[in-house]
């Protein structure tokens, strides 16, 4: 059966479905002309044209038909017993598919943080659900004609020339390009997992390439339904997740770029005095965790090319290097005496200390 077909069949079972609500025979009398009229008409329809275009939805033609006929106003049927309602096939289906898109809805908000696997709840869900109804056929009429679901065509089929029926025939028109959307947020999403969840990116992947063909099915195979209602519940969930990811990482960035970065001060030497103001010399100096507290390794004094003074790095105060005659030497540091406050730091000056320690020439390091 073609598309076209499939397409028939499904606008006249919703007729049916209307109708059902008058006997039997006279259903099959409305029916008759009207039959061949869809059929003829369906064959004259354009590329993306559809028979809800021509003749508006099959509740409306119906109605239409039925106050031509002279038939009254439709009645609703009640069921034989509400046990049986309730516990239909049909009813248990669609609830099915509407507890399964929720919680899609929710992994898919909830994806990148959380494992994908919890998709097989929502998964076994539907596969249960659809095998109720699975060979009803592509129409799904049962379910159609459920009250809960003609209240819901109700709600999507407003009055026509009303902004909200205006707003609902637009939103149809994208349907094309919300598939390629979809298919997109489903594929960003699975990029977003491949690198900490290989097998919630292969599901949601594959689930990105099946929802480009579930979408046009799903139009005249209603079966078509238990796998792109969750699709598009995911891709929606997934763009909360994206949308809420992005924000995050602008306000963040926003943050940062007005912390001004820490000024690291540098010093060439260091000078530790007692209580009582003398200046201790030999000082090792290490930090919290045992490592040598290093000034600047280049001491003034001695070209790139000359070798260093062998002096530990660490030690304080550092003596004064000099270069004379090719060679480097070491001259004991000049600091002044420290004032009579032992919190202010001593400054330095250039008057030799009251020993001064005449020149001594060093090992090089090797």
């Amino acid at each position: 059966m073609n598309t076209q077909a499939l397409g028939v069949e499904y606008y006249l079972a919703g007729m049916r479905a209307a109708l059902d609500d008058l006997p039997p025979g006279e259903v099959a009398e409305i029916m008759e002309d009207v039959e061949a009229h869809v059929a003829e008409l369906s064959t004259e329809l354009g590329e993306n044209e559809t028979l809800e275009q021509r003749l508006g939805s099959p509740v409306q033609y119906a109605q239409e038909l039925r106050q031509a006929a002279g038939y009254p106003p439709r009645t609703e049927r009640l069921p034989v017993t509400t046990k049986k309602g309730l516990l239909s096939r049909p009813r248990a289906a669609a609830w099915g598919l509407g507890i399964a898109t929720g919680i899609t809805l929710l992994v898919g908000v909830a994806a990148l943080r959380e494992p994908v696997f919890l998709l097989l709840l929502p998964g076994v869900i539907l596969v249960l659900s659809l095998a109720l109804v699975h060979d009803r056929g592509p129409v799904q009429a049962e379910i159609m004609g459920l009250p809960e679901t003609r209240k819901i065509q109700q709600w999507l089929t407003p009055e026509v020339g009303t902004p909200a029926e205006r707003a609902i025939t637009y939103l149809k028109s994208l349907q094309p390009a919300w598939w390629l959307a979809r298919a997109g947020l489903l594929g960003l999403g699975a990029v977003l997992l491949a690198g900490r969840d290989i097998p919630g990116f292969l599901a949601i992947a594959a689930i990105a390439v099946v929802s480009v063909f579930a979408g046009p099915r799903a139009k005249v195979d209603r079966r078509w339904l238990w796998f792109s209602l969750p699709a598009s519940a995911l891709a929606v969930g997934l763009l909360f997740q994206v949308l809420d990811v992005t924000a995050n990482n602008l306000a963040y960035n926003t943050r940062s770029s007005y912390q001004q970065a820490p000024v690291m001060e540098s010093y060439e030497n260091i000078y530790a005095y007692d209580e009582n103001g003398k200046l201790l010399t030999n000082v090792l100096l290490y930090d919290q965790d045992g490592n040598p507290i290093n000034a600047q390794r280049q001491y003034y004094g001695c070209r790139d090319s000359d070798p260093q003074p062998m002096i530990p790095a660490n030690r304080y105060p550092r003596p004064k290097i000099d270069y004379e005659n090719g060679t480097c030497y070491t001259v004991a540091p000049s600091v002044s005496a420290p004032s009579s406050t032992p919190s202010t730091p001593p400054s330095s000056s250039g008057s030799a200390p009251s020993s001064p320690v005449p020149p001594t020439s060093v090992s090089p390091s090797k």
